[in-house]
């Protein structure tokens, strides 16, 4: 279906004898649910509706309604200008998205990081060969996102917008001057509407940013009580101990710290577990991230060092051209000893030379070409110019689980790395269907509430992630006994089954099984005291 106009009107509608489960936790009732003006206005008990003809009536008998999901690593921010409507995220339940998290810079731009977004979207679609990047800032960024999208989008500032801005050179040490810089850019963008910023993790020993620059950052963030969303910067890093330093950071400047893509071996699960654990004290608002699948999505650069990564494309091919340099790379990556090349899988190539690799694992390739798996994944990268995809399998289902049913988890999606991973369509109806129903991981009531208020409270939103009087009308609703994810990896963009229909601000995204196109999400903004200005 083609795309609708931007922010259309919202008919009131009626969810009739629906097994509610309003996000907070606690136990599902029964009742009917009036949704008008693209907010909830009121909660009947069931049968207490009464039909006046005028409103859209649906019958919500056996059907579970809840809040929409809420995706804190959702998407790149490009993915809401190429893709609008947003159906792999709807048709599994998600309203709104964390965006940031992966792809080119959106915002802030300078001139050179405008042209290079440009020709980042123009390669990409045709549709923006004549439409230009004609924004700078974060806050009119959020203005062209409201131009239309299918679901709401809630901006991250990545570490390297602000280092743009400042022209600080990565993996370098900001100067005084340039860190000052960058603290008004994180700043600025926290003005406009940003809700945090997105970073690696503090420690890493793979070019994240050194303790002084990201504990300035974060303590602006902490400024406007936004959160920093903190990710491992490669699976060559040891992850605990840069784990560890950036709760100390978080302890130390009072952000509020979220963990996204945590994953660990059955052998460090425990350690991790107990990290948390031990966390809770001085990190109040701490929450960490996962999504329900063994094998993650990424990219080959992203298992070299980060100084090995560092730069311009061209930088870092001249330097993967060069034979000490990839003995040295290939030094620390065995002393790390965090890779097993078995696991890392070729997802996606750009290179026709390449296309019988997709699929294959590295470990087999380097086998076959009797080479050390290093050289091979060099030589990769430099005949696809860098953008190879991998899946890289981690842990276990126990250890996924363990994650999972931590206090402080909230699910997530997998990220817009790969199109070719199936949680892109699917890993929220996973959660539900799979991890809640057949695995029985925990109740009904508590992952809806992992995956809707625990999220909201993230991002401090103070009007989604539970059924509410006045609240916004996102809403989901679902056949408990049917949802499940039907994307696999050899067919990932399937819509999940289950999915009845989809409110964003009251607006039906997904009607009787079938995405609308309808683009009634909003750019979310929050103020500069913190909470989220309703658009």
């Amino acid at each position: 279906m083609r795309p609708g106009a931007a922010n259309p009107p919202a008919a009131r509608t009626a969810i009739t004898r629906t097994r509610i489960i309003d996000g907070a936790g606690g136990p599902e009732y029964l009742g009917d649910i009036i949704l008008e003006g693209g907010s909830i206005t009121e909660i009947l008990a069931p049968g207490g509706f009464q039909d006046d003809g005028s409103t859209v009536v649906i019958d919500g008998a056996g059907l579970v309604t809840c809040p929409g999901f809420i995706d804190l690593q959702g998407t790149s921010g490009i993915a809401p200008l190429l893709d609008p409507p947003r159906h792999g995220a709807l048709t599994q339940g998600v309203t709104t998205e964390a965006a940031g998290w992966a792809g080119p810079v959106c915002a802030p731009l300078t001139t050179d990081s405008a042209a290079a977004l440009q020709r980042e979207l123009t390669e990409t679609t045709r549709d923006w060969t004549d439409q230009g990047v004609q924004w700078r800032t974060v806050g009119q960024y959020l203005d062209r996102v409201d131009e239309g999208t299918g679901t709401n989008i809630a901006y991250l500032v990545p570490l390297d917008a602000v280092r743009t801005m400042a022209g600080s050179a990565i993996p370098a040490e900001p100067t005084a001057e340039q860190l000052v810089t960058e603290v008004k850019a994180l700043a600025d963008a926290l003005e406009q509407g940003a809700f945090g910023l997105c970073s690696p993790l503090a420690g890493s020993p793979n070019g994240c940013a050194g303790n002084t620059e990201i504990e300035a950052l974060c303590a602006a963030v902490a400024a406007y009580d936004g959160h920093w969303a903190a990710f491992p910067a490669s699976a060559a890093a040891p992850v605990i101990g840069s784990l560890s330093r950036s709760m100390d950071l978080a302890a130390t400047t009072g952000v509020r710290l979220h963990l996204g893509d945590i994953c660990a071996t059955d052998q460090l699960l425990p350690e991790l577990l107990a990290l948390l654990d031990d966390s809770g004290a001085t990190n109040p608002h701490l929450s960490c991230g996962s999504h329900p699948y063994l094998q993650s999505p990424g990219t080959l650069l992203s298992l070299l060092p980060g100084w090995a990564r560092a730069g311009r494309p061209t930088e870092i091919l001249e330097r993967l051209e060069d034979a000490d340099t990839v003995a040295q790379i290939r030094a620390e990556l065995e002393a790390a000893g965090t890779i097993e090349w078995a696991e890392v899988t070729v997802a996606e190539v750009e290179s026709g030379r390449l296309t019988i690799l997709v699929g294959q694992d590295i470990g087999r390739i380097a086998a076959i070409q009797s080479a050390d798996p290093v050289i091979t994944v060099v030589r990769i990268l430099c005949t696809d110019a860098l953008a190879t995809t991998i899946l890289q399998r981690t842990g276990s289902e126990e250890s996924l689980r363990g994650i999972a049913a931590h206090r402080t988890h909230v699910g997530t999606g997998t990220g817009s790395i790969s199109s070719q991973h199936p949680g892109t369509w699917g890993a929220f109806a996973r959660y539900v269907g799979h991890e809640a129903r057949d695995v029985d991981l925990m109740d009904l009531p508590s992952v809806i509430h992992q995956l809707t208020a625990r999220p909201a409270a993230v991002l401090n939103l103070t009007n989604r992630g539970v059924l509410s009087v006045g609240r916004a009308a996102d809403v989901l609703v679902f056949d408990a006994d049917a949802i499940i994810d039907m994307a696999t990896f050899a067919d990932p963009r399937q819509p999940a089954a289950g999915i009845h229909h989809v409110f964003v601000n009251g607006v039906p995204a997904v009607s009787a099984h079938l995405p609308t196109s309808a683009l009634a999400g909003r750019a979310l903004r929050r103020g500069p005291e913190g909470t989220t200005k309703t658009p």
